[in-house]
């Protein structure tokens, strides 16, 4: 008797290769023919887990942001007073987490025509400025500007991303990192403390 199929997981790694696919040539690949041949699954096992390509493609999205929040907690994990090293881990500096922003780039156009998207990326969005906004407490306490703040580093580290991930040879990980450094020092006003 064949193992019990996880179907949690299956539908899981199938939105992964989605994500891939997305990343790669954006949301024109994400077909559910060319998923199903990435994955090794017939169309018929890929369609009984997703109502139809739209879903498809929010759970592909979803795995993207996911993966970015468990990079994010995993840093706080380790330092939660250290704001650089965990708004580090929003950046493209290497290949998963390019991949990410290629992956929240293809929807962008997307979500200004689909209002179930559009409201996927904005709850993202909004918990990025919380878990920010939460790590800056952290480091400074609590604070009059802090939303401004939080809201002023994510708005920073997006231009960030968009520049790192279309001229990755000037934007290497260790100009990201230094960027990132001093930005942080500015946005929070800890460069005029010292």
């Amino acid at each position: 008797m064949p193992p019990p199929v996880d179907h949690e997981a299956r539908r899981r790694h199938i939105a992964e290769i989605a994500a891939d696919l997305i990343a790669e040539g954006g949301l024109d690949q994400a077909t559910v023919r060319k998923v199903s041949a990435a994955a090794g699954y017939s169309t018929a096992v890929v369609s009984h887990y997703f109502a139809d390509k739209r879903e498809l493609l929010l759970l592909a999205y979803r795995a993207a942001a996911q993966e970015t929040q468990r990079r994010f907690d995993a840093a706080r994990a380790k330092d939660p007073r250290d704001l650089t090293g965990a708004l580090e881990a929003f950046l493209p500096i290497d290949a998963q987490s390019a991949r990410a922003w290629r992956v929240y780039f293809a929807f962008w156009s997307v979500t200004a025509s689909d209002p179930e998207l559009a409201a996927e990326q904005k709850w993202w969005l909004a918990n990025a400025r919380r878990i920010i906004g939460e790590t800056v407490r952290d480091r400074f306490g609590m604070r009059d500007d802090l939303e401004m703040c939080a809201q002023s580093l994510l708005i920073m580290m997006q231009g960030l991303a968009v520049q790192a991930v279309f001229d990755q040879d000037q934007w290497t990980a260790d100009k990201q990192h230094a960027f990132l450094e001093t930005q942080v020092r500015l946005i929070t006003g800890e460069a005029q403390n010292q």
